[in-house]
């Protein structure tokens, strides 16, 4: 366990366990940070790396600095750090943006799209032709009707 003081508290399982864990936690916050801010390798990652690695710490240092205000009494809303944290927030999504513009993009199917359009573009007549192993049929076609045409109708067919 931790070698923490509890005086009159250290019979109270519940009490003396929250604070053993708060402890521990602030150790692992602690140990993480000391990593990152030591970190050899900065230089070797990739832009977006540094982008991530930097909006990482900013938003860290800012939250653990919001939780230091608000241990000491005062209102984080009318404190400063409420502007930082929204602008660090504000550029975690405008890089989120760009790496879900750079990489879940549509791509087109060139082939597929060629198909489409050729498909489109196809003559019925020529395809009725082409389905009946190229040979003419003896029958007369009448030229297709454009279509979206108006129909005009004779009144004087009695």
């Amino acid at each position: 366990m931790s070698n923490i003081d509890f005086g009159e508290l250290k019979n109270d399982t519940n009490f003396t366990t929250i604070v053993n864990n708060f402890s521990k936690s602030l150790d692992e916050i602690d140990a993480t940070i000391t990593e990152a801010v030591n970190y050899k390798d900065y230089d070797e990652l990739t832009t977006e790396e540094k982008v991530k690695f930097d909006n990482y710490l900013a938003y860290t240092t800012n939250s653990l600095y919001w939780m230091y205000v608000r241990l000491n009494g005062l209102d984080p809303n009318t404190h400063g750090i409420k502007n930082e944290l929204s602008r660090v927030r504000q550029a975690m999504l405008r890089d989120k943006q760009i790496y879900e513009r750079n990489t879940i993009r549509p791509v087109l199917d060139k082939s597929a799209a060629g198909r489409f359009i050729r498909h489109g573009l196809h003559d019925r007549s020529n395809r009725e032709d082409e389905e009946d192993g190229g040979e003419e049929v003896q029958e007369e076609k009448k030229p297709a009707k454009p279509l979206n045409k108006k129909i005009i109708f004779d009144d004087n067919s009695d």
